[in-house]
């Protein structure tokens, strides 16, 4: 029972490593919305203009024709200026989109009460492959949108012809279900697969927080993630060689891990780097210069405890005026001037760093 709740809710992975995904599985429906709701648009725009053309401007194929055009539309301009803002919706459009397609396909099947309900069916198997999410939530959009198939045949179709669209829309659902689960599943492993080659591309695997590539990834965007000011503090662990020549280099990695973890503790994991052998770079957005200074000062005294101590460098700059480079380097000075002073003092060697 255990494996089918799991294959059901959480597409075969354990109920933690589902919900890590679900920021990759909202940019994989972001991606999707985007690209299908614009196809369809281009579409059912050709429709338009190819039954204009032949002088069919007031059927009702050119009326659902129009319709589908500015749904697709809205889902589209949704993909591009709502979900930014809201991406919690972008399920829901998802889901309208296949419900709008599917809609129209069974008033084609309305129309035309002769002739097998082939769209349908084929929307069937086809309107999952779209999404990205529970496969419980895929069965049972499958089984509403077969119980609406069954009820157009029956209404609008002779006996025969609803028979045959009862018995195919079952047995392809049937089908569509399974697919829609194994499916599912191979989505999300791929997710979790493309999420750890991303974490190990990103991470400094000693620390844990993200490396120099990440670092040099994040750095131009970071205008965007605040809005006042900016604070850089650029970190530099004193004593790391001389601790690997006397203790070795497992206690060296011991030290790197202790201020990566304080680091990372008081300014976030997404936004700690350790960019060299002893170097790290932090960043705290909206905050005042004093508190930040404050919380290094504390990072430091913790460190102190246990004979560890770091120089630090921060600079801080208004989002009107800010330039990440410059901001960085004068961290990066800052450092090197509280470094300086720090083996300035009595009875420190400065070439035993």
């Amino acid at each position: 029972m255990d494996i089918i709740k799991k294959q059901l809710l959480y597409a075969g992975l354990e109920r933690e490593e589902f919900e890590l995904l679900a920021e990759d599985a909202l940019a994989d429906n972001r991606k999707n919305l985007a690209t299908y709701s614009l196809v369809a648009v281009l579409v059912f725009a050709l429709l338009v203009v190819a039954n204009a053309l032949v002088g069919d401007t007031t059927s009702i194929n050119q009326t659902h024709y129009l319709l589908m055009l500015g749904i697709n539309l809205a889902l589209w301009l949704g993909s591009r200026f709502l979900v930014p803002k809201r991406p919690g919706l972008v399920l829901v459009l998802l889901y309208i989109f296949t419900a709008a397609l599917y809609a129209f396909s069974l008033v084609i099947t309305a129309i035309h009460p002769s002739l097998p309900a082939v769209t349908s069916i084929v929307l069937l198997f086809a309107m999952p492959m779209l999404l990205c999410d529970r496969p419980i939530r895929m069965i049972g959009m499958t089984a509403v949108a077969v119980t609406a198939l069954v009820a157009v045949a029956f209404t609008y179709k002779p006996a025969p012809v609803a028979q045959d669209d009862l018995w195919n829309g079952v047995s392809f659902a049937v089908v569509a279900a399974v697919v829609e689960t194994l499916q599912q599943r191979t989505k999300y492993r791929l997710l979790a697969q493309a999420r750890k080659i991303r974490m190990l591309s990103e991470t400094d695997l000693l620390t844990g927080v993200k490396n120099r590539n990440h670092y040099e990834t994040r750095l131009a965007g970071y205008a965007d993630t605040c809005r006042e000011n900016l604070v850089c503090v650029y970190v530099d662990v004193n004593g790391l060689h001389e601790l690997n020549n006397t203790q070795g280099h497992k206690a060296g990695d011991v030290m790197l891990q202790t201020v990566a973890h304080e680091l990372s503790a008081c300014f976030g994991a997404e936004d700690t780097f350790r960019i060299g052998g002893d170097e790290f770079v932090c960043f705290r957005a909206d905050a005042p210069e004093y508190a930040v200074r404050g919380q290094v000062d504390h990072i430091r005294a913790v460190l102190a405890a246990r004979s560890y101590n770091i120089s630090a460098g921060i600079s801080s700059q208004v989002k009107s005026e800010l330039n990440l480079s410059a901001l960085a380097t004068a961290a990066e000075e800052a450092m090197f001037q509280a470094k300086r002073e720090y083996y300035a003092q009595a009875g420190r060697d400065r070439r035993r760093r």
